[in-house]
């Protein structure tokens, strides 16, 4: 098979499971309520998540029989399925196998590096990294493979960008951690403080930071998060994956945004706080858990 291109048919051939449903090809393997690009194989463990197989990018998918018993027949006639006792250790167990025996993940791209670098002599810049105009790297930073690296951007010492992300699922009540194949794109005039991690994304695209963005030192932020333009995230922030934070946004010392949780444009989430839930456009909170405490004047 060549990169990002692999049968249904020789998919079913790797699980062992019969296909229910027409042969096509895929070129992506993605959580199914996610951001999705290309034609996606995923899989649903729960009937919560049945509303989301009719998605457009959804081709195939990998569920258990009661599960598979609860899709309506409309969508049973669009797409394709893969019937298992354990989708999500089957999905995960695919995915190990395609990484480490097949060439489907094997991208290989060449490094590019614009003009006006200075990149101290004991950064880290892995292959396969797109590096543009008049950015700086310090002391012992990280650039891992898959990174892309804007104009005008800054990564201080000891920075990783594009490390390996935090992916555990259990297996006979044992935690395994997931391999992550996507990248971290740094858009132009950012810049990324000292011994701050940016993980890259779990499976295709990018965790991303927005134009002109400012990150101080020892922040986390976790696989496939994406941050907005104009944003100030000081010290000690951590954003759990696939977190969101909006144009404008400020992440006050030592806050913390959980999974999935989106941050409105503008926002201020004041120091220590944990916020559990969305917040709206224009609103400071505060607290563990985060509660609303006022608003806050659109720039």
């Amino acid at each position: 098979m060549a990169y990002r291109n692999i049968t249904l048919k020789e998919i079913s051939t790797i699980l062992g499971t019969p296909i229910i449903g027409d042969d096509h090809v895929i070129n992506s393997l993605n959580l199914i309520n996610r951001e999705l690009f290309g034609s996606n194989l995923t899989y649903v463990g729960h009937e919560n998540y049945i509303s989301y197989i009719n998605r457009e990018e959804v081709t195939a998918v990998i569920l258990n029989e009661d599960v598979f018993n609860s899709v309506e027949p409309e969508i049973k006639d669009k797409k394709t399925f893969f019937v298992v006792e354990n989708p999500e250790d089957e999905f995960y167990s695919l995915h190990n196998y395609l990484l480490k025996n097949t060439d489907f993940y094997n991208d290989d791209k060449e490094s590019v590096y614009g003009d006006n670098l200075n990149i101290h002599p004991t950064a880290v810049v892995e292959d396969g990294v797109i590096i543009k105009d008049n950015v700086t790297i310090g002391p012992h930073a990280v650039i891992h493979k898959g990174s892309i690296i804007g104009n005008n951007v800054v990564i201080h010492s000891g920075a990783r960008i594009g490390n390996q992300g935090f992916q555990v699922i259990y297996r006979d009540a044992v935690p395994h951690l997931i391999q992550h194949v996507g990248g971290v794109k740094i858009h132009d005039d950012v810049s990324i403080g000292a011994n701050s991690c940016i993980a890259n994304s779990l499976f295709d695209g990018y965790t991303e930071i927005g134009k002109s963005t400012k990150i101080d030192a020892l922040v986390f932020i976790a696989h496939n998060c994406k941050v907005g333009k104009n944003c100030v995230i000081t010290p000690g922030v951590v954003m759990a994956g696939s977190s969101l934070v909006d144009d404008g946004v400020w992440l006050a010392p030592n806050s913390v945004v959980l999974n999935g949780v989106e941050v409105g444009d503008n926002s201020l989430v004041c120091s220590h706080s944990l916020v559990m839930k969305d917040v709206p456009a224009n609103t400071k909170v505060i607290g563990m858990p985060a509660r609303k405490v006022g608003k806050i004047e659109s720039k």
